[in-house]
């Protein structure tokens, strides 16, 4: 059986149907919040994977026309009805003519030459040209380029334009043709030379919104929009200048571009606003938006992990998640429960050496009901909180009995599920199983998710032997390992992945290992856990502002920090004050949190200082300090 979730739905390999049929209509969930998404300019951002270009993709002629046509179908609906109300598509098919061109590596080749970036802008004319008539092709269902001459293009250009006033998509072909060969040649040519050549204007941009534009049916009337993907392969200047080409433009149709969170520099990566996880009208980070609607996040991946299997072959329409298990395996789990339960009170016995302060708290664990699960939970919280009694400076009155009153205003949900992680933790019990957790392993970003949810399908399909057959679900105990191959193996690859990536991963490591030291603490002061780290403003300041002035390991470690979050390796928050003081929390991605056997929770953070976090850089984790074992 082919796995689907191996399939990148933006690739071209995929065919639009295929395309269409795999698409999560909870996507355009994104664009809710922009007034006019088809009239101005919509900017994409989000590390690698994160599904700027299916997104993009479905806005194009054919995916459009796909969607309107299986409208019928009962999986592919919710993706008609939300482009229906978006406006994408009317009553009588697509209302959008969706226009997409791809940046190349070749357009950054120009850069050591193209002086005033005149090349730049020639090439993107004749390529946004091209990819129009293209578009108009698909729309009216002709081929490229056996039938140019059925698309007709009328405007008024302004004095020195180039583009033809009237042509067919013959003569647009022809013009742009000239552009590029022309282009490949003045590289040629040029070698280590300068050219001040080229166009002195986008005006392609101009042209689309502006030309009359017609098919084989007639005039095109519909709304226009042209998108731009991977603007992250342009050079720091081409990416400027276009940027401030398409912010000052008054062209009317949408603009979207689409790039790559490693496009933006440091400033940008690190800015207030950024960090605040804060969203301007217009500018959509995927990852942030996510983060803000996890419930809807939640919804949208789980609706491409349906889709994706329902699609496999010999899958048969079954349910992927109905074979998940989302409880332990009984025979297995019920006894070592039960054992563990009798482990932890004899170690509370040992330690108290049956103090008579905490006898209402054994006798009130030890009557209550549940599971043997619930139970051990149960003593391992009262261990925790007993801990935390023990490890205060003083007592007052040390022959106070503690009531049961006292034990339920010091018990909380965190600190249970604290219990709940220690306890599993300890049993190597599994703890990273469901719908649930799979969803929030995958810290927002599409990919990560199918690369993880890919893996525990290939599990199930193989326990699929024939239509009528009927696989037990998969266990929490192979789901948990499952994940767990999955974090070791994005963690191996993080040096190939990422800029600097050894540095980056020796960084990642000692964050790794000082939280994992921070949250398994006798007392779990941070409960559910520590998954993040903190600095001030001020050290924000000094990295952003003054690490070129500073010691050399600061710019480092500003560079490596700026590589991490654009690869959302870590995401930052800017939203905690504390003793009258801010700090940016950056939170460890949630498979690297796997890899070193973290809750999956967020909150939990400890400050460390710039001068700290260099160590760690440089050393990884032996430059984190022991933590105490008694708190």
């Amino acid at each position: 059986m082919r796995n689907p979730f191996r399939l990148r739905a933006s690739q071209r390999a995929v065919n639009d149907e295929q395309f269409v049929r795999l698409f999560g209509a909870g996507a355009l969930d994104l664009i809710d919040d922009i007034t006019d998404p088809f009239g101005g300019l919509v900017v994409l951002r989000s590390a690698p994977g994160g599904g700027k270009t299916s997104f993009l993709r479905l806005m194009t002629p054919r995916p459009l026309r796909l969607a309107a046509n299986l409208q019928d179908d009962p999986y592919s609906r919710p993706t008609y009805d939300a482009l229906r109300g978006k406006g994408a598509i009317g009553e009588n098919g697509p209302a959008l003519l969706g226009v997409m061109a791809t940046f190349t590596p070749e357009y950054r080749d120009l850069d050591d030459v193209d002086r005033g970036l005149g090349m730049f802008r020639a090439l993107l004319n004749a390529r946004i040209v091209i990819a129009t008539v293209r578009a108009i092709l698909e729309r009216s269902n002709r081929t490229y380029p056996d039938d140019l001459e059925t698309v007709q293009a009328h405007w008024n250009p302004d004095v020195d334009v180039t583009i033809p006033a009237k042509a067919t998509g013959t003569q647009l072909y022809e013009w742009a043709a000239n552009i590029e060969r022309s282009f490949y040649d003045r590289l040629d040519d040029l070698g280590d030379g300068e050219s001040s050549g080229g166009h002195t204007r986008l005006d392609a941009l101009t042209w689309f919104s502006t030309a009359r534009l017609s098919d084989a049916q007639g005039e095109i009337d519909a709304k226009r929009l042209l998108m731009l993907d991977d603007l992250q392969l342009l050079s720091d200047d081409q990416r400027k200048s276009l940027m401030d080409l398409l912010t000052t433009a008054r062209a009317e149709c949408g603009i979207w571009v689409a790039e790559r969170m490693e496009a933006l520099n440091y400033q940008e990566i690190l800015s207030e606003g950024a960090l605040r996880r804060r969203d301007y009208e217009g500018v959509v980070q995927l990852e942030n938006l996510w983060a803000n609607r996890h419930k809807s996040y939640a919804k949208f991946v789980s609706q491409i992990a349906d889709l994706r299997a329902r699609r496999a072959d010999g899958f048969e329409d079954r349910d992927f998640f109905g074979l998940l298990s989302e409880d332990d395996d009984d025979v297995r789990w019920s006894q070592a429960y039960a054992d563990a339960s009798e482990q932890i009170k004899s170690r509370i016995v040992a330690r108290t050496k049956n103090d008579p302060r905490y006898q209402d708290w054994m006798s009130s664990t030890e009557s209550r009901n549940g599971t043997a699960h619930d139970k051990a939970v149960l003593w391992r919280a009262t261990e925790i909180l007993i801990e935390r009694d023990l490890a205060r400076d003083q007592r007052a009155f040390d022959f106070e009995v503690l009531s049961d009153e006292d034990y339920s205003s010091k018990d909380s949900s965190g600190m249970r599920n604290s219990a709940r992680h220690f306890l599993r933790h300890e049993l190597g019990a599994p703890i990273y199983y469901g719908k649930a957790t799979l969803a929030t392993a995958s810290s927002w970003n599409v990919d990560q998710y199918v690369d993880v949810a890919g893996d525990i399908f290939e599990e199930i399909a193989a326990k699929v032997t024939g239509p009528r057959a009927s696989p037990a679900a998969l266990t929490t105990d192979r789901q948990h390992d499952i994940i767990k191959t999955a974090a070791k193996k994005r963690w191996q690859a993080m040096p190939r992945r990422l800029p600097q990536g050894y540095d980056a991963r020796r960084l990642l490591e000692a964050a790794g290992r000082f939280c994992q030291a921070q949250t398994f603490r006798p007392t779990a002061p941070y409960a559910p856990g520590v998954t993040g780290f903190a600095i001030t403003m001020e050290d924000r300041a000094k990295l952003i502002d003054g690490a070129d002035k500073g010691p050399v390991q600061y710019k480092k470690l500003r560079e490596v920090l700026a590589s991490l979050v654009a690869h959302n390796e870590i995401a930052p928050r800017l939203d905690h004050r504390n003793k009258g003081r801010e700090y940016v929390v950056f939170y460890l991605n949630r498979l690297v949190c796997v890899h070193f056997d973290l809750p999956l929770g967020y909150g939990g953070w400890r400050e460390k200082s710039i001068q700290e976090l260099s160590q760690w850089l440089e050393h990884g984790a032996s430059a984190v300090k022991e933590a105490r074992l008694v708190d």
